[in-house]
């Protein structure tokens, strides 16, 4: 089989006049290259991690968002969202969609089930809509070399203990992992657990390593952190299907929602149903 790993990530605007810079990135980015080889693959391949806050020349700390290490922020109705946009695209080729990769950096190991189990969860329901998703692959088995940033952000889901002749030790998340790809299934004692040991830490304060510095207006840059400052857990609900924009922060923006805000006619969100028990396995055809 011939087919790419196609890198994309969920890019918004965190201001009225970023607009503008995310429609044209996105319109060279996500599909021209895909475009250009698309009748010549058995299968397209996507890369995702993230959602990225774009504000004037750089990527933005939105404060309430909860990020990866390597300060990519956690959406995974980002991934739906692209699955859905590649299929509309492409359906006409008749290929499948695998997802090349797919993690989170968290040394601690309390994000990544979460966001494991959530992004599978996305996938699935892309499947359920007709998407046809031949394979999952999670980045990565082990602790990993991150360009610029080092050793530092760890992706595995296996530890490496570079101080004792690179020792490995599985994390939680490896055994997750394993008995998700056994029996296929994520049920929901999976998902209520990984999400309660989240929100317990949120509850304690408890920090964790951020390779990312801040400047002075909120935008992130890599480099030059030998060793990461600490970040708390973030108290946001961002589990497919539960995460809500905020809109654009700019001045303008707040301004004229706090003008209308009185006049809305926008109902209060109902709380979700979901099924006692999540089942991810081959649909039929």
């Amino acid at each position: 089989m011939v087919g790419v790993a196609h890198h994309v990530s969920f890019m918004r605007p965190y201001g009225l006049f970023d607009v503008a810079a995310v429609t044209l990135a996105n319109s060279l980015t996500i599909f021209p290259y895909i475009d250009g080889i698309s009748d010549k693959l058995d299968f397209i391949g996507i890369n995702y991690y993230g959602q990225e806050v774009v504000s004037g020349p750089g990527l933005r700390l939105v404060e309430t968002d909860e990020y990866s290490e390597s300060g990519r922020g956690v959406y995974p109705d980002g991934l739906y969202r692209m699955l859905l946009q590649f299929h509309e695209r492409y359906k006409h080729l008749n290929v499948p969609f695998i997802i090349t990769e797919n993690g989170v950096s968290d040394e601690t190991d309390v994000i990544r089930r979460p966001y494991m189990l959530e992004h599978l969860l996305a996938i699935y329901a892309t499947m359920i809509m007709g998407v046809p998703v031949l394979g999952y692959l999670f980045w990565t088995i082990s602790d990993n070399w991150e360009w610029a940033d080092g050793y530092g952000p760890k992706f595995g889901l296996v530890a490496v203990d570079r101080k004792n002749n690179l020792a490995r030790i599985p994390r939680p998340s490896y055994h997750l992992f394993s008995r998700i790809v056994t029996t296929g299934k994520v049920t929901r004692e999976d998902r209520d657990g990984a999400w309660d040991e989240l929100q317990r830490a949120v509850r304690e304060k408890k920090t964790r390593p951020f390779y990312r510095a801040v400047d002075k207006h909120g935008l992130m840059y890599a480099g030059g952190l030998d060793e990461p400052i600490q970040r708390p857990y973030i108290k946001r609900d961002w589990r497919f299907g539960h995460y809500e924009m905020e809109g654009l922060q700019d001045h303008l923006s707040r301004f004229s929602r706090f003008i209308i805000r009185p006049f809305s006619l926008k109902k209060k969100r109902k709380p979700q149903k979901e099924n006692p028990n999540l089942v991810l396995q081959r649909l039929p055809n």
